[in-house]
């Protein structure tokens, strides 16, 4: 684990500069943040063991799964879950609170049942240091309407067509705090462009 730390350290010294100024739109203000993806380093996905081995290797974001059980209860899962030992959310808000300057990433899958995240978030003191992604342009109004406040990513894909100006554009008018796209999508001139706005770029997944 230590070779690990070792490597977010030397990479995350590449893009810290006390000098840079600070982008609007919290999480991710200013830098560039490391996440530990859900599985990170091997691990089960959305497990509190790859949390736990991503925070310790120097990552400063988790990032797991939403999605629910059949009786609505809120659990870390990819897909609606067919098992009964999910990870339950409740479970990593509290995980959650006792790690120091970690923030979560909530990859949200369905927003069913999604007025209940607010609710176990204020429940674990967690509020200030969680956001959603996977909120494409048709979950807007739901998450708007059942999580006032909490932060949210907008997804989308880029194609080479794209005007990247209408996109920042749409982004703001969504209400989001910066796009979340596949990393391949990311480009200089996307960057650019969001950043002159205020608004990060949040990309998925970088393995290597």
């Amino acid at each position: 684990m230590s070779n690990n730390h070792s490597l977010f350290g030397r990479i995350a010294s590449l893009f810290r500069r006390r000098d840079d100024p600070p982008v609007s739109g919290e999480p991710l203000a200013g830098r560039i943040s490391l996440t530990a993806h859900s599985g990170c380093l091997k691990l089960a996905d959305n497990s509190l063991e790859a949390m736990a081995a991503g925070i310790a290797a120097g990552a400063e974001i988790v990032e797991f799964d939403l999605n629910y059980t059949a009786d609505g209860t809120p659990v870390l899962s990819h897909d609606a879950p067919k098992k009964t030992d999910c990870v339950t959310l409740a479970q990593a808000f509290a995980f959650l609170a006792q790690q120091d300057g970690v923030r979560a990433n909530v990859d949200v899958k369905s927003t069913e049942h999604l007025e209940k995240v607010p609710v176990l978030a204020a429940e674990a003191r967690v509020t200030e240091k969680i956001f959603f992604t996977g909120v494409d342009d048709k979950m807007v109004p739901a998450v708007r309407e059942k999580c006032p406040g909490v932060p949210y990513y907008l997804n989308t894909a880029v194609r080479r067509s794209d005007d990247v100006k209408a996109l920042v554009k749409k982004t703001v008018a969504l209400g989001a705090v910066g796009i979340n796209l596949k990393w391949k999508d990311a480009s200089p001139q996307l960057i650019g462009a969001f950043h002159e706005k205020g608004l990060p770029v949040s990309v998925w997944t970088v393995n290597r």
